[in-house]
């Protein structure tokens, strides 16, 4: 089975904000140009050699594909061992990863399972996703790395002079993946070019890419609980609001909205960052979509519609999970793969529970997504790690890169059979009740490196999950930086978190709305306006305005 990817890399076409100028002099691309705090931008011609060579591995046939979803009605049959020898050396490693939800206890059954077959073990030090950029900057401030990493993309802009930090701290991966070298890593030379090209910091190979196509985030409402209302979805934002006072009834604990504010923005058609309007770059702080969107989530925060633990903890509150799956907030925002998690975790406690996604716009009118790279999370192994210990991590990770249909998947997806799942021939594996509580969360999945398919979770969660991430993937927006591998100015990093601190306030009412535009200046002061200069630049030198 191969990588989900759109063809292969344009490489003329492809660009790196790296930080290496030597690097782009060698490859024959435009003058670096220079942005304060560390980075450059260049063309790339040359990539090809950096780049592990794609090996597709065959794998099991989908039942149901289209160009950003795979699928299977039935789970494989017959496990091949994908993976011949055993990959560890009895070395102790610990990894970094986030997770969005109640994490196993330790120590149990699926890590001693999965760390057998392993040959090793691999110690995870989870937090969680919704604080881990917190947890994140620090440590590598610091320096005290764990042998593996894993850094979400979004995250990656967070933090200033990432860059830096990457020849820092973490090795380069090239001597061990690059060109002809990935054979010896088969499921890690399975990951499109696509998605590798953007594990190139610095002009080398730094880390191991996690690909996906398939929305940041989804509206969703629970559907039983309209259902027992009455009540329908909405087509428009003016809907969504008189939907939202029908829904909300404090005395039955009952709010109508949880965490929303990334989708309504979208919704609004703001842009996921910056877009080219008129030959100018403007950042989506600066657009009018944006200050609608801003202005209607102020209004649903007035009319108190949005749960009380959301507007005091905030938008990514670690209780929105919680909040929505007890029926507490009953229209929010999350992850994709939030979908499937949620309904498996809700059988065996609400056979009754059921959610649904909608993709909608403030006028009911034309669709509108965010652009996604090609690959949302990074792999990083600490630089001083010694050869033979790379390479056993990386025989390690190649373990865990193996797809459905190979034991090593079935193993650290489900874990130990009649300890951790049962499973009836044709059927998917389904978790007992230890199961839920050890080998569901997906802990490893962060350590994994390909398209997780989608499986028939339930009836019907196939085509519609593939026909959501079509409609999306149609109605991308125009993003100015497709196939450009960019990190943002240390200073429009910094000024991220200050500015969307002001935005809140606005939100719940502590600043005037019209405070919005004095807090955009302010942004366009603290590293905006730079920002602006130093991208279009990048554009102009690329032929790209």
């Amino acid at each position: 089975m191969t990588s989900s990817s759109k063809g292969a890399i344009n490489r003329r076409g492809f660009l790196t904000l790296a930080g290496l100028s030597a690097f782009a002099a060698a490859c024959g691309g435009t003058a670096p140009v220079s942005r304060k705090g560390s980075g450059t931008a260049e063309a790339v011609d040359k990539l090809t050699q950096l780049l592990p060579k794609h090996i597709p591995y065959a794998g099991v046939k989908p039942d149901v594909s289209n160009p950003v979803s795979i699928g299977y009605t039935s789970y494989p049959q017959t496990l091949v061992k994908a993976i011949p020898e055993v990959p560890g050396k009895g070395s102790t490693f610990t990894a970094m990863t986030p997770l969005w939800g109640p994490p196993p206890p330790v120590p149990n059954e699926y890590y001693d399972g999965v760390n057998k077959a392993l040959g090793a073990t691999v110690k995870l030090n989870i937090v969680d996703g919704n604080a881990y950029v917190d947890k994140l900057g620090p440590m590598l401030a610091a320096g005290n790395v764990p042998e593996i990493t894993a850094v979400p993309g979004w995250n990656v802009q967070a933090l200033a002079d990432f860059d830096r930090t990457v020849d820092r701290l973490f090795a380069d991966l090239g001597p061990y993946l690059s060109g002809d070298k990935s054979a010896a890593y088969p499921m890690l030379a399975n990951i499109s070019e696509e998605a590798w090209a953007f594990g190139v910091w610095n002009g080398k190979l730094m880390s191991i890419p996690h690909p996906g196509q398939s929305p940041a985030r989804v509206t969703y409402y629970r559907k039983d609980i309209f259902d027992k209302l009455g009540v329908q979805p909405w087509n428009t934002a003016d809907e969504l609001f008189e939907l939202g006072k029908k829904i909300t009834d404090a005395k039955q604990k009952r709010w109508a909205f949880g965490g929303i504010h990334q989708e309504i923005e979208r919704a609004f058609r703001a842009p996921s960052s910056w877009r080219l309007e008129g030959g100018k770059l403007l950042h989506k702080f600066e657009t009018k979509e944006y200050a609608d969107a801003i202005a209607f989530i102020r209004k649903l925060y007035e009319a108190e519609l949005v749960h009380p633990t959301i507007v005091a903890q905030g938008y990514t509150s670690p209780a929105g999970k919680e909040l929505f799956e007890g029926g507490q907030a009953v229209i929010t925002d999350d992850g994709f793969g939030a979908w499937h998690e949620a309904v498996t975790r809700q059988a065996p406690v609400n056979p009754d529970f059921v959610m649904s996604p909608h993709y909608w716009t403030h006028d009911g009118g034309q669709p509108f997504g965010w652009y996604q790279e090609p690959a949302w999370m990074y792999l990083f192994l600490r630089k001083d790690l010694p050869k033979e210990k790379i390479e056993e991590v990386l025989r390690i990770l190649n373990w865990f890169g193996s797809p459905i249909g190979t034991e090593e998947y079935h193993l650290w997806r489900y874990g130990v059979k009649d300890v951790h799942y049962t499973q009836k021939p044709g059927e998917f594996p389904a978790y007992t009740k230890k199961g839920q509580q050890e080998s569901q969360p997906p802990t490893f999945f962060f350590l994994s490196s390909q398209v997780e398919p989608d499986s028939e979770y339930f009836p019907g969660y196939i085509k519609a999950a593939g026909d959501l991430k079509l409609a999306w993937y149609n109605s991308r927006e125009k993003y100015p930086f497709e196939g450009i591998r960019k990190q943002d100015p240390s200073k429009l990093a910094a000024a991220q978190q200050p500015t969307e601190d002001k935005v809140r306030d606005v939100v719940k009412g502590r600043r005037p709305l019209e405070d919005l535009a004095k807090i955009v200046q302010e942004w366009r002061d603290a590293g905006g306006e730079e920002a602006r200069t130093f991208f279009m630049k990048v554009l102009k030198d690329n032929g790209r305005v």
